[in-house]
C-alpha cells in the first residue's frame, strides 16, 4: 500500500520490535522519529527496516507533523510506539482505495494494563483517528491529546483494532498521568481557559462517577477501579496546575 508510518518515540527499546513489525504489514515506509533515546530504541528499529530520524520534542502534535515530512507517501498513518496493528485492521487498511484525500480514517483502539485487556470505562469506548493525506490534513499543535485538522474532514471508522499495550504497571500509569495534567494545564493556559470552582471541585468527581459507574469501568475489577481514580486525579492536577500558572502570573505583574 501507498501508506507511510511515523512512529515518534523516545526510550522505547522494550516495545518498539514489535510495533515496527506490525506496522510492516501495511507499509514499506517507517518513519521512526526519535526524540532523544538513551537505550537502543533507534539501533532496533533500524535493524528492524525502519528509517530512523532525529528531532526536537516540540509535543505531540509538532512532532508528528514534523516526521510527516519524510514520508514518502501522501497517506500517513501515526502508530505510538507501544501500538500494534492487527490482522483485522490490516485487512480493512488493504481494502481502502485511498481515492478521497478528505476523508480521515479512524478504528477501535484496545488498551492494555500489564496485559489485561480495558473492557469497560472511558477506555473500553476508545477510537482513534489516525490515516489521513498529508496534503490536507495535519496534526493540530497540541502538546497533549492532538488531533488532525483539516478542512471538508470526513471521519470514516474501518472495521479492526489497534491495540495499545498503555502502561506495564500502576507506576507507570501513574507517571504518565502527571505529565498529561501538566500538559494539559499548559494548554488551557495557552487557550486563555479558566480553573472554575466547577472546574477544579467538581469535575473531578464527575469524572470518577462516569467512568467507575456509568459507563461501567467498575467491570475490570482493580484496575477498573485505579483508571477511574487516576482519570480523576488527572483532571483535579491540571486544573489545579491552571489555577497556580494564573497565580504565578498574576505575581508577576
Amino acid at each position: 500500500m501507498n501508506i507511510s508510518i511515523i512512529i515518534i518515540a523516545k526510550n522505547e527499546e522494550s516495545v518498539i520490535e514489535d510495533c515496527i513489525n506490525s506496522a510492516q504489514l501495511i507499509s514499506d515506509d517507517i518513519i521512526l522519529a526519535d526524540t532523544g533515546s538513551k537505550d537502543q530504541t533507534t539501533a532496533i528499529a533500524e535493524a528492524c527496516g525502519a528509517k530512523v530520524i532525529q528531532i526536537s520534542w516540540m509535543g505531540f502534535g509538532a512532532s508528528r507533523n514534523e516526521a510527516v515530512k519524510f514520508a514518502k507517501y501522501d497517506w500517513v498513518l501515526a502508530l505510538d510506539a507501544d501500538e500494534r496493528i492487527t490482522e483485522n485492521l490490516k485487512e480493512s487498511l488493504l481494502a481502502i482505495k485511498l481515492d478521497n484525500p478528505n476523508k480521515l480514517y479512524g478504528f477501535q483502539r484496545v488498551s492494555f494494563i500489564a496485559n489485561k485487556q480495558i473492557r469497560f470505562g472511558d477506555w473500553g469506548r476508545d477510537k482513534v483517528f489516525r490515516l489521513y493525506n498529508k496534503k490536507v490534513a495535519e496534526w493540530n499543535l497540541a502538546k497533549v491529546h492532538e488531533e488532525v485538522v483539516g478542512t471538508q474532514l470526513k471521519k470514516e471508522v474501518i472495521k479492526g483494532v489497534l491495540l495499545h499495550f498503555t502502561m506495564d504497571s500502576m507506576a507507570t500509569y501513574w507517571r504518565k498521568t502527571e505529565l498529561y495534567a501538566r500538559l494539559s494545564a499548559e494548554k488551557y493556559f495557552a487557550d486563555k481557559k479558566r480553573a472554575t470552582f466547577i472546574k477544579r471541585y467538581l469535575s473531578p468527581v464527575f469524572s470518577f462517577i462516569q467512568t467507575y459507574i456509568i459507563r461501567l469501568g467498575f467491570l475490570d475489577g482493580k484496575e477498573g477501579l485505579v483508571i477511574a481514580w487516576y482519570s480523576a486525579a488527572y483532571v483535579w492536577m491540571k486544573y489545579k496546575g491552571l489555577a497556580e500558572k494564573y497565580k504565578q502570573e498574576a505575581v508577576k505583574k
